[in-house]
């Protein structure tokens, strides 16, 4: 088109209040440029910055996302997957609830949406995965607390049996204990909604029946560690001396607590963007890549009994 004809155009588009019609160009792609991104609850700090990992990889490619929280329900979960494909988004990333089976997927697969597993992984769903090693980010912190601090016992607080972060992380710790001269060890572990209130009220339970101190407390996550934090103050016990407290994530608010908080670094913010780059890929005809894990590190400070400041 002549710049001439180019500029007129554009000065009749200016004077009507043209707006382009998305839903009538993906009627010729075949593509909305949309994503669904479906996770558990936004109010959690970690999915906050899992969302916006996702939002700067999608900006990259031109696409936007469609935000969506299920609350650990199945059943609220498939009618926002439903209303994604509804709205025919191209793909979809997925923290699947508890109780997510390998159909939910492959029903999106059926009705032509690609999709990325972020996080948690679903039995039986062979397809893409984004998420952090649990298991070697577990065993590294289970092994630096028990041979630096000698804990008289050991406790596992928060999250589901049926979630896989809960079971590779709980491993880890078995692992590392074992690597530390303390196989065999029973360890505590106590089930909660990964919640500071939830975890709250577990660690009440736990650190009211402790024979003896230290006990050393691995988390689920950041936001259960700070729900315990908070109960083992309440109880006259100092974090980092009764109570060697370790969480999972390195969310913003960890390196700000009292005492700044012991956690395992898997990288939140550029696990959203993997799993929105892999996404894209697979989107565009590129499905080689199935699985992204990332290497977690642990982040020591002063809860777990360290001076703190290194990251092992």
């Amino acid at each position: 088109m002549a710049e001439e004809t180019s500029n007129k155009v554009m000065q009749a588009c200016k004077e009507l209040g043209y707006v382009y019609n998305r839903a009538a160009s993906s009627l010729r792609a075949q593509r909305t440029d949309s994503v669904g991104l479906v996770v558990t609850s936004v109010g959690n700090p970690f999915f906050a910055e899992l969302v916006d990992g996702v939002e700067s990889a999608l900006a990259v490619s031109g696409r936007t996302a469609i935000l969506g929280q299920h609350s650990e329900n199945p059943q609220t979960q498939d009618a926002l997957l439903s209303r994604l494909m509804e709205a025919g988004v191209d793909g979809v990333i997925l923290t699947a609830a508890y109780g997510t089976d390998a159909e939910t997927l492959r029903r999106l697969a059926s009705a032509g949406v690609a999709w990325v597993s972020a996080t948690r992984r679903v039995a039986g769903a062979d397809g893409a995965y984004v998420g952090p090693d649990n298991h070697s980010g577990a065993r590294a912190a289970a092994l630096h607390v028990v041979s630096s601090h000698d804990p008289a016992s050991v406790a596992f607080v928060g999250g589901s049996p049926a979630g896989s972060p809960f079971v590779e992380r709980l491993a880890g710790i078995r692992d590392g204990l074992q690597e530390a001269g303390r196989a065999g060890e029973k360890i505590t572990t106590m089930p909660s909604a990964v919640s500071r209130h939830d975890a709250h009220r577990t660690a009440v339970d736990l650190l009211d029946g402790v024979a003896e101190l230290p006990i050393a407390v691995f988390a689920y996550n950041d936001v259960v560690a700070l729900g315990v934090a908070s109960a083992a103050r309440e109880r006259g016990m100092t974090i980092g001396r009764d109570v060697l407290l370790v969480g999972f994530d390195d969310i913003e608010a960890a390196r700000f607590e009292q005492p700044p908080l012991t956690t395992v670094r898997i990288g939140v913010s550029e696990m959203g963007r993997s799993a929105a780059e892999l996404l894209v890929a697979i989107i565009e005809g590129d499905d080689s890549e199935a699985e992204r894990t990332s290497t977690p590190s642990l982040v020591v400070r002063r809860s777990c009994g360290c001076d703190g400041g290194e990251v092992l």
